[in-house]
């Protein structure tokens, strides 16, 4: 069994790491049976380690400068971490280039209590395919002092970096990035593949964290769709567009809805790069734009947050009523609450497929199939 120092600390991060992998599975399956009437069998990973393609660091301060690590669970406190058995190696590297790099600047952390410092998190995207990095320097306000200065130091010094940015959020509680950015240096963008589709990421793109799981949730997905060439599709809660782009192929149109502009953007560009002609986003809350807009959905894709569909969205599936919903999930419990409601619209549910894109972790995805009777 691996073991990791801060485990005993009760680091946050991976609370099943002292489990065997084989009966963490297990866990999940029991508790999905329990919840759920009919269940697949579980799909793990070969090697549950070194998965997540995403690094969000807390960053405090001691005795020795700068430190950067996760929260002990449950708190604010931030464990001095250099390692983590979950996150990319590379990664890892430049989370702690960065460190070094801002404690030669004297950066000094943000103290939420006393309302002093600047720097709050320390975020670095990678993209498994590509070997591509993004750093993002998350500070409580706009200045960040030698700022430029610093960006190009760690470029200089991490080749895989290929920009950094600096995301201001001024806002209170556990929110990591708020809504304003500057370049620092570099490109505000990177480059990644999956299920064969160039993808563009930035610093807020929502993009799965274990890229291999997600490439296998995404495909069983686009399986249970079962498209035949003529189906209007709508990719609700669509982000980048991924899984619209991954039925664009086998459906006559594809219309993804995303409330961040940015996505949208981001989406676009993907959209251009893969040559697919056959999609295209409306901006806007997916639960208006499909309630007020006169789209004839054959298919609807469900990939919501973790609070599950909103009664507006369930209000909107209601009304259009397509022939097959396909719901992805990261939270089983308002999952199952919303295909019990789905159900006592007309809908029948198929088993539930469940993958394990966090080991180590409680959590798990899930994706069904419903069917209007």
């Amino acid at each position: 069994m691996p073991h990791c120092p801060l485990q005993e600390k009760r680091c946050g991060g991976c609370t099943r790491l002292s489990v065997p992998y084989e009966s963490q599975l297990k866990h999940k399956q029991k508790r999905l049976e329990e919840l759920f009437d009919r269940v697949m069998p579980i799909r793990g990973m070969e090697n549950p380690f070194r998965y997540r393609n995403k690094i969000i660091s807390a960053v405090s301060h001691d005795r020795e400068g700068l430190l950067t690590g996760q929260y002990v669970y449950g708190t604010h406190y931030v464990l001095r971490q250099d390692d983590c058995l979950l996150e990319n190696a590379d990664a890892v590297q430049i989370v702690n280039a960065a460190r070094t790099i801002l404690n030669e600047h004297h950066v000094l952390s943000w103290d939420e209590r006393k309302h002093t410092g600047t720097l709050r998190f320390i975020q670095v995207r990678f993209a498994a395919r590509t070997g591509q990095a993004l750093v993002t320097l998350v500070t409580a306000g706009p200045e960040l002092p030698d700022g430029m200065m610093i960006a190009r130091e760690l470029r200089a010094k991490m080749p895989s970096v290929r920009g950094v940015v600096q995301n201001i959020n001024s806002r209170p509680g556990s929110a990591v990035l708020g809504f304003e950015e500057r370049l620092l240096d570099g490109s505000p963008v990177i480059e990644d593949e999956m299920c064969g589709l160039r993808v563009f990421l930035s610093s807020r793109a929502f993009y799965q964290v274990n890229t291999l799981m997600a490439e296998r949730l995404y495909q069983k997905a686009i399986e249970l769709a079962d498209l035949r060439g003529s189906e209007t599709v709508v990719d609700a809660y669509c982000g980048i567009g991924l899984i619209g782009m991954l039925a664009a192929p086998k459906a006559k149109q594809v219309i993804g809805i995303e409330q961040n502009p940015s996505a949208v953007r981001l989406a676009k560009r993907i959209a251009d790069a893969n040559d697919i002609k056959n999609i295209r986003f409306e901006r806007g809350d997916a639960a208006s734009v499909l309630a007020q807009s006169r789209i004839n959905a054959d298919t609807v894709l469900l990939d919501p947050p973790r609070e599950g569909l909103s009664t507006g969205m369930l209000a909107a599936l209601r009304q259009a009523r397509p022939s097959k919903i396909i719901y992805i999930s990261c939270n089983p419990q308002t999952q199952h609450r919303d295909i019990v409601e789905l159900i006592k619209s007309g809908y029948s549910a198929s088993p539930v497929w469940p993958y394990d894109l966090f080991p180590q972790t409680e959590h798990v995805e899930t994706v069904c199939l419903l069917t209007h009777k």
